[in-house]
C-alpha cells in the first residue's frame, strides 16, 4: 500500500467486516476513543501496517493528519507507521507529532511494542519530555516504553528516577504506573519492594500495584502474601 485511500479501502473490506460487529461489541466502552471507532481488531490494523510501502510511511501519516474525520485505526495507523523499524531520526519526529492524536490507553499500548528496535537510552532521552505534558496518553506513553524495556538491572535506577517525576492523578498515567511497578515486582521482586519504599506513590497507584503484582502467577505465595500486609 502507499496512500492512505487504499488503507481506507482495506479497514472497510468484506474480510474484516465479518469479525467487526463482535469487536465493537466488545471493545468500545473499553478503548474509550473519542475517535469513530470502526471496531478493526488489532491483528488486522498489524497487517495492514505491515503492508504500506516504508517509501510512503511520511505521506500516509500526513494524510491521516488531515483527515477532517479521523477513526481511531487511522491514528492507531499512523503510530504503528511512525514506530515501525525505519530511520531513526523519521521515527522520532513522526512520533512527537502523532503522539499528540492518541486519546486512547490502547493507542499507547499497542504502538509502544513496535519500538524494540530503538536504542532505549537514546529514546529515554530524546522522549523525557513526554513526563512533562498535560496528556495522560504522552506520559502513559513513556512508562508503558519503560515496562517494556527498562526492567533490568542495569536499568531499574531509571525507573526509579523516571517515576518520582511524574504528576500522579490521570486515571491512564495512575493505571500505567501501576502496571509498570507489578511487572517490576514480578521480574525483580527485590527492586520493586525498594520502589514502594522509596516513592510514595499515591495510595491508588502503591495498591493497585500490589493487586497486579498478586495476580501473577510469576511470584510465589509466599510473596504475595507479604505484599498483602503493605497495602495502604
Amino acid at each position: 500500500m502507499d496512500n492512505y485511500e487504499q488503507i481506507k479501502s482495506a479497514l472497510a473490506s468484506e474480510n474484516i467486516k465479518r469479525v467487526r460487529s463482535d469487536f465493537y461489541s466488545r471493545h468500545k466502552a473499553i478503548i474509550n476513543s473519542g475517535y469513530k471507532l470502526l471496531g478493526v481488531c488489532i491483528p488486522e490494523i498489524k497487517k495492514i501496517v505491515k503492508s504500506v510501502d516504508a517509501s510512503a510511511r511520511e505521506k500516509i501519516i500526513d494524510e491521516i493528519f488531515a483527515d477532517g474525520e479521523k477513526t481511531f485505526e487511522g491514528v492507531l495507523i499512523a503510530g504503528c507507521l511512525a514506530a515501525r523499524k525505519n530511520d531513526y531520526d523519521f521515527t522520532s519526529r513522526q512520533l512527537k507529532r502523532v503522539i499528540e492524536l492518541f486519546d486512547s490507553w490502547a493507542h499507547v499500548d499497542t504502538v509502544v511494542p513496535w519500538l524494540r528496535w530503538v536504542e532505549t537510552e537514546k529514546f529515554l532521552s530524546d522522549f523525557d519530555y513526554l513526563l512533562r505534558e498535560n496528556n495522560q496518553y504522552a506520559v502513559r506513553f513513556y512508562i508503558i516504553f519503560m515496562m517494556n524495556n527498562c526492567i533490568t538491572a542495569e536499568r531499574i535506577n531509571i525507573i526509579e528516577d523516571k517515576l518520582k517525576q511524574i504528576n500522579y492523578g490521570d486515571y491512564y498515567v495512575d493505571m500505567g504506573a501501576a502496571w509498570l511497578l507489578a511487572e517490576v515486582l514480578v521480574k525483580d521482586y527485590a527492586s520493586g519492594l525498594k520502589l514502594l519504599e522509596k516513592i510514595d506513590f499515591p495510595k491508588f497507584v502503591h495498591n493497585k500495584a500490589l493487586q497486579k503484582a498478586r495476580e501473577s502467577f510469576r511470584i510465589s505465595q509466599e510473596q504475595k502474601q507479604y505484599l498483602k500486609t503493605l497495602k495502604k
